[in-house]
């Protein structure tokens, strides 16, 4: 790029830096989200959760106890009057809240004459679900409207303020639990994640790179060009809409090391060729035409390389993924456009100084030539050894992969020690289990009418059940469901019925909801919608253990299906499995689909462009080996230990490919440089080790650095996906300076020689 056309950037790059630096600042105001929500409508199970909810209310509630929270304390009666009537819980709408319901009022209605049930009746039906173990603790739950999710973040803390002041308690006493907020505590571990490791890891990589260039300037020159890179990748995320959300507070991080190690090897290649010099001024801009020879074209076949491997993740059915896949994608573009144009411009303004007495070998983390060449004898002779046992690890640590489960439990969220584990155990041990499974049993409005009508599906008269029949088979689900080992608590229709419920049927029951008491009014257990009458069951189950959610499901289903055909009601009647715990398993199930399409997709568009690059589709698949190493073993090791991966370890397979294939290419691409001149594969790998194992070692160690920062973030995923990623760089660092050299100096590696001639451009200055 000529100096005149460099200007014109730069100074459009200075007109629009107060827009950057604005959308950079508004795109990190954080706004993450529960599980539920990392899923749109396009996600099946999403749409089948959000009919549910407009049925009979969404699961969004918060559970609310302390000790001292019993049936028999008056203050519970002051605490719902005011989140009730309290200003700050509403707005010119209306209430944030769709229901607030304590058990202590629900006791108290039902022991009302109305209902004719004794205190030891009523204590039965609650205990487990409204009433603890002890007989006396209950909790208060608060629904929550689609306003009010929208603001939780200021609600969350008046309602634990409201609480600490009507029970008496310090504020550290309350204990929250629920959906609510689950996506609470992950909005406030994002932003203390991106308000203390961020800036800590900017700090680091800065460090490193000063120690690795021994050049004040040379460092701030890269890190300052990753720091633009930061803000354009944020700029983009917020003009285009996007938000901050769990899974996206890796992505400037991300970005910055991405564009960290491009820089990283454009410098290395720069000093390298002006240390071939007499360090002479003037060197230095046949050093720039002899850095951008050798650097542009590893540089962009590995930024499109590394955005095809982020961007498979748009493939994802999660929501938050994709847009992590997308964006990231984005700023790896960007990022190359930015480095190609920046430090060769930035370098003919202002030259890196280079002291004559020392050369390119001397450089930290530079490795003796004595080394490099005692590595390639080593390989060259145990080079077919090497190459079969990284194979062999491969296949056998990959079976693995097919071993592999997934979690979004809320121990996979967050740490036993955490705040949102403690107060769930607490809530679980003191009152009851939180975790809902929705059953919900489905007759025809008018079922038991003595006009029959033609089924329109088969020609003949619909046979849908007297209300006695109906009554059966409610009871028996309920039944069914008390039965199962994990439930604590079934909560129906049948336990909001009067003492003298029992000899009632259907439609008598149906008839008293459309008439009853607040209490069963807001229970909310049956509705009518599209000519069907619909009953709902929910069976209260813990947030911890190992228990297979899905097992779970699968049973439940199984089993209450064999109840309608025992009862001969599957001519009438049917049964639904609803609820968030459905929801909840579809995203386990899903997180090992797009670790799986994501992964594919990435392999396949890359090997497309690795078998261009080598020109021949044995010598791209051959230089895919090293690429596909780390994520196999990695993942497949985890499968065999039968650890579960959460939805940060499903994007570092891709992620860890696309910037795998980063290194790769930079030393393939001087290996096929040194075979097109008629050097053999001894000298090409010796050549490429001399020009790009520093900066692989560099950029593997950067990279690594400035993610593994994030390791210590209480957001369990955001942890984890920083450690897999550091653990993937280094297993990326080995295959391409072990397994790599070793497949092209044994036999297989004569298969590899590329034909034809590239341009030679390396070597000059």
């Amino acid at each position: 790029m000529s100096r005149r056309r460099f200007r014109l950037v730069f100074l459009y790059i200075l007109l629009l830096l107060p827009g950057i630096i604005y959308g950079a600042r508004e795109a990190i105001q954080t706004n993450a989200n529960s599980p539920v929500d990392w899923v749109d409508d396009h996600f099946r199970p999403r749409r089948d959760y959000d009919a549910f909810a407009e049925q009979f209310g969404a699961g969004d509630v918060v559970f609310l106890s302390w000790l001292g929270c019993w049936i028999d304390n008056p203050q519970l009666d002051e605490l719902t009057a005011a989140l009730r009537q309290d200003a700050r819980f509403s707005d010119s709408s209306g209430s944030y809240f769709q229901r607030i319901d304590s058990g202590r009022a629900i006791f108290q209605e039902l022991t009302q004459h109305s209902f004719g049930i004794g205190e030891s009746e009523a204590k039965r039906r609650m205990r487990g679900s409204f009433l603890g173990p002890d007989g006396r603790t209950t909790c208060v739950i608060i629904g929550f409207t689609d306003r009010g999710l929208k603001n939780r973040r200021q609600l969350v803390p008046l309602i634990r303020s409201a609480a600490a002041h009507y029970g008496q308690v310090d504020g550290d006493s309350i204990h929250l639990a629920g959906p609510i907020i689950d996506g609470f505590e992950v909005d406030r571990a994002s932003q203390a994640t991106i308000n203390r490791f961020a800036p800590l890891s900017s700090l680091l990589v800065f460090g490193i790179c000063l120690y690795c260039f021994e050049s004040l300037y040379a460092a701030v020159l890269v890190f300052g060009v990753s720091c633009l890179c930061q803000g354009l990748a944020l700029a983009v995320l917020h003009f285009s809409g996007g938000e901050m959300t769990a899974v996206l507070i890796v992505l400037p991080s991300l970005v910055q090391v991405l564009s960290i190690a491009g820089g990283v090897h454009l410098v290395n290649y720069y000093l390298e060729s002006k240390g071939k010099g007499d360090g002479r001024d003037c060197n230095h801009e046949i050093a720039i035409e002899a850095a951008v020879r050798a650097g542009w074209l590893p540089c962009v076949l590995s930024s499109v390389t590394t955005a095809i491997g982020l961007g498979s993740l748009a493939v994802s059915g999660l929501i938050a993924v994709r847009e992590f896949g997308v964006y990231s994608a984005i700023g790896v573009l960007l990022t190359a456009a930015s480095l190609l144009t920046l430090i060769p411009g930035i370098l003919r303004w202002k030259p890196i100084s280079v002291s004559s007495s020392r050369d390119h070998h001397h450089f930290v983390f530079s490795v003796p030539d004595a080394c490099w060449r005692s590595l390639t004898g080593y390989l060259l002779r145990f080079g077919m050894v090497i190459s079969l046992a990284g194979v062999a690890a491969m296949v056998g640590l990959g079976m693995g992969v097919s071993q592999l489960e997934a979690s979004v439990r809320i121990e996979t969220l967050f740490g036993p020690e955490s705040r949102l584990v403690r107060d769930y155990r607490w809530i679980e041990e003191h009152v009851g289990p939180v975790v809902p499974i929705e059953v919900v049993v489905s007759f025809e409005e008018d079922a038991g009418s003595s006009e029959q009508p033609v089924d329109e599906r088969n020609g003949s008269s619909a046979d849908r059940g007297s209300p006695d029949e109906r009554m059966r088979v409610l009871r028996a689900v309920r039944e069914q469901l008390q039965q199962r080992p994990e439930t604590e608590a079934v909560l129906s229709c049948l336990e909001w019925m009067p003492a003298s419920s029992e000899s009632l049927d259907a439609n008598s029951m149906a008839r008293y909801f459309a008439v009853a008491s607040p209490l069963v009014a807001r229970a909310n257990y049956m509705v009518q919608d599209g000519g069907f009458e619909k009953w709902r069951f929910t069976s209260r189950v813990s947030a911890f253990g190992h228990q297979d959610y899905g097992v779970i499901l699968e049973s439940i289903r199984g089993e209450l299906h064999g109840v309608l055909e025992n009862q001969s009601a599957t001519r009438f009647a049917s049964v639904q499995l609803s609820g968030l715990m459905p929801l909840v398993h579809q995203i386990q199930v899903r997180l090992l689909e797009d670790l799986f399409a994501s992964f594919l997709v990435a392999f396949l568009l890359i090997s497309v462009v690795m078998t261009v690059v080598q020109a021949g589709i044995l010598p791209g698949l051959l230089a895919m080996v090293p690429n596909v190493f780390p994520s196999l073993t990695l993942f497949g090791i985890l499968g065999w230990l039968g650890i579960p991966i959460d939805i940060g370890s499903i994007m570092t397979a891709s992620v860890a490919m696309g910037i795998a294939v980063d290194d790769t290419l930079h030393f393939l691409t001087f290996y096929q440089r040194q075979m097109d001149i008629g050097a053999g594969n001894t000298r090409a790998v010796l050549s490429a080790f001399r020009h790009c194992g520093r900066a692989m070692i560099q950029t593997t160690l950067i990279c690594g650095v400035g993610l593994a920062i994030f390791g210590f973030s209480d957001f369990i995923p955001t942890a984890r996906f920083a450690w897999m990623m550091v653990v993937l760089l280094a297993a990326a660092l080995v295959g391409d300076l072990i397994l790599l050299p070793a497949l092209l100096l044994s036999p297989v590696g004569r298969l590899s020689r590329p034909q034809g001639k590239t341009e030679v451009g390396s070597e000059a200055c």
